[in-house]
Formats: C-alpha cells, sequence, structure tokens
C-alpha cells in the first residue's frame, strides 16, 4: 500500500490496468500491493550544457511524472522524456514559466495566458482564458494563480477518474500568492501567509500546520511548505521520511512522489525521503532551483545548466530538448 506514489506524477495517476499495460509508464499511487521490481538499476545523473549545439542558460526547470521541461533565457521551451500524450512536445513561444504534471503540461506565457499540452481527456489541459502568474500542473487536474490573487483550476475534481468528488478542482474563494497541485488533492498560499488545502486526504494532506508561509510544494500524498524564516515544514505521508524536513535555512522547497528536495541558503541542494532510484541524493554544487519529479530529480545550478538525478527509464533525467520529447 505504500508504494502507491511511486510511478506517479507528483504521485498518482493512472488505473491499475493502465500501470500493467504500459510497465511503468503510469503509476497507482493508491494500489494496496507492491508493485513488481523492474530489475533495471537508475541510469546516471546526466547534466546539461547545451539545447542542441549551443550552450544557453536555463530560468527554470520543471520535473514531471515521466517527463521534463524547461524555460530557457530566451523564454522558449524545451521539454524531453515520455511523450506519449504529447506532454513533451511544447507550442512555440515566449513563456514565463513551465509545469509538467502526469501526463499533460502547462505553463505561462509572457503575456500572462496559460498553454496546456498534452493529454487532456479530463480537461486538464484545457486552461480559462484572463492572465495567470503561475500554473502548476497535477494529475488529472491543474490550477493556477490569478493575477488578481484568485485561484482557478480546470480538470477532473473526482478521485481516482470515479464518482467520488473531492473538490480538488474547486478552490476556495480568497486571495492567495501561490498554489500547487499535488495528486488529488491542491495546497496554496494565502494572503496572510496561511496555507490551505482542499481534496482528498488520505494521509493528513491537506491538513496544514498553522503559521506564515512563503510558499508551498504538493507532492504525491505529502506536502512541503517554506516558512517565513526559511526554515521547512512537511505534512501528510511519511513511510519514507518525505514529511520529516530537514533543519536549516532554505530558499524553495519542492516535494515529489515520496521525496523532497530543497536549496539551502548557500545554494546547496538537500534531498529527503525514498530514494530507490537515486532521486533524494543530489550532485554536489550552486544550484538556483530544484524541481522533484516523481522518481526523479532536476535542478538550474547557479550558471543555468541543468541537472537531472533519479530515473531515467523514459529520458525524463537525459535531457533532449533540441528535438523535444521522446517516445520511450
Amino acid at each position: 500500500m505504500r508504494r502507491r506514489w511511486q510511478l506517479a506524477m507528483l504521485a498518482s495517476l493512472m488505473t491499475l490496468v493502465a500501470v500493467i499495460a504500459a510497465c511503468g509508464d503510469g503509476d497507482s499511487p493508491n494500489a494496496s500491493a507492491e508493485p513488481a521490481a523492474t530489475g533495471v538499476p537508475a541510469r546516471p545523473s546526466s547534466k546539461l550544457e547545451a539545447f542542441g549545439t549551443s550552450k544557453v542558460e536555463l530560468a527554470s526547470v520543471s520535473a514531471g511524472a515521466f517527463h521534463t521541461c524547461g524555460v530557457r533565457s530566451d523564454g522558449s521551451l524545451g521539454c524531453w522524456g515520455d511523450n506519449e500524450h504529447g506532454q513533451a512536445t511544447p507550442p512555440a513561444g515566449t513563456f514565463a514559466s513551465v509545469s509538467g504534471g502526469f501526463r499533460h503540461t502547462c505553463g505561462v506565457r509572457t503575456d500572462g495566458s496559460v498553454a496546456c499540452w498534452g493529454d487532456d481527456e479530463h480537461g486538464q489541459a484545457t486552461p480559462p482564458a484572463g492572465e495567470f502568474v503561475s500554473v502548476s500542473a497535477a494529475s488529472y487536474h491543474t490550477c493556477g494563480l490569478r493575477t488578481d490573487g484568485s485561484v482557478a483550476c480546470w480538470g477532473s475534481n473526482r478521485y481516482w477518474l470515479v464518482v467520488n468528488v473531492l473538490g480538488q478542482a474547486t478552490p476556495p474563494a480568497g486571495e492567495f500568492t501561490s498554489v500547487s497541485a499535488g495528486g488529488w488533492y491542491t495546497c496554496g498560499v494565502k494572503r496572510d501567509g496561511s496555507v490551505e488545502c482542499w481534496g482528498y486526504d488520505d494521509e493528513g494532506e491537506t491538513m496544514p500546520p498553522s503559521g506564515e508561509f512563503a510558499s508551498v510544494s504538493a507532492g504525491g500524498l505529502h506536502v512541503c511548505g517554506l516558512r517565513t524564516d526559511g526554515s521547512l515544514e512537511c505534512w501528510g505521508e511519511d513511510y519514507y521520511g518525505q514529511a520529516t524536513s530537514p533543519s536549516g535555512e532554505f530558499v524553495s522547497v519542492s516535494a515529489g512522489g515520496g521525496h523532497g528536495c530543497g536549496v539551502t541558503i548557500d545554494g546547496s541542494l538537500e534531498c529527503w525521503g525514498d530514494d530507490e532510484y537515486g532521486q533524494a541524493t543530489p550532485p554536489s554544487g550552486k544550484f538556483a532551483s530544484v524541481s522533484a519529479g516523481s522518481i526523479h530529480t532536476c535542478g538550474v545550478r547557479a550558471d543555468g545548466s541543468l541537472e537531472c538525478w533519479g530515473d531515467d527509464e523514459h529520458g525524463q533525467a537525459t535531457p533532449e530538448p533540441a528535438t523535444n520529447g521522446s517516445s520511450r
């Protein structure tokens, strides 16, 4: 039962039939049985020095379930990894940010509009009109923060794609400063610094602690937040220690499938939780940001270069942005 998050997009999502048929292309975060071991060792981490033939800098990176996307310094996008549903084939244009989900991806364009691509079976890749500050793609739902501070969500509002309406795509009223969509739930930081979560609450993931937070990151069945004093606090499932946050001062945090990573005040990375594929064993050096996916992680170094580590079965940890996407 404790492996249900493992092959999910930030944990979650795919029917048991899809998991068996895809042999790991999907995930079953709610499965009661332990998944069979693949016997395939994790591939070594890969460092991206170039998109194509010329070295470029990355502004940001987002690790999805089995694919990854990054925003180049010129605002264009590069994606690599699993592309079965077109999630690693981004549109042209300039973007301010990007968010990789399970089988879809969304980004905020420089004009504030949101564009999504990939699987849209449940409307998760059909964003509303209007101007947005940020967007967060999860399993079968997506949420975005509008310029007026309100949150808009679209896609599935149900549990495991059946009849149970959980409300993960029905945000509360009020003004927020950030929002993060997890498996079947969503969390956001309100204007007063408090965190509010809504949707499925299997492991206490929608029961945030009190206090003031600067940001929040929703993973598989756990959540991590960065407090205004730079400390971390995580809650929800803690079977692998993913909700047992390290001490120290951080500048950012990212919750993945069953692990978490953060950038410390000195620019080094610290990761915790499940490390079966090496996803919680970061390289040394100075980083500007980090993004924890399902069972892989990527970070942008201080010089703008990219490094990924963890599972690489679909090429998600081996950047190939010159040819956007792969079918592995």
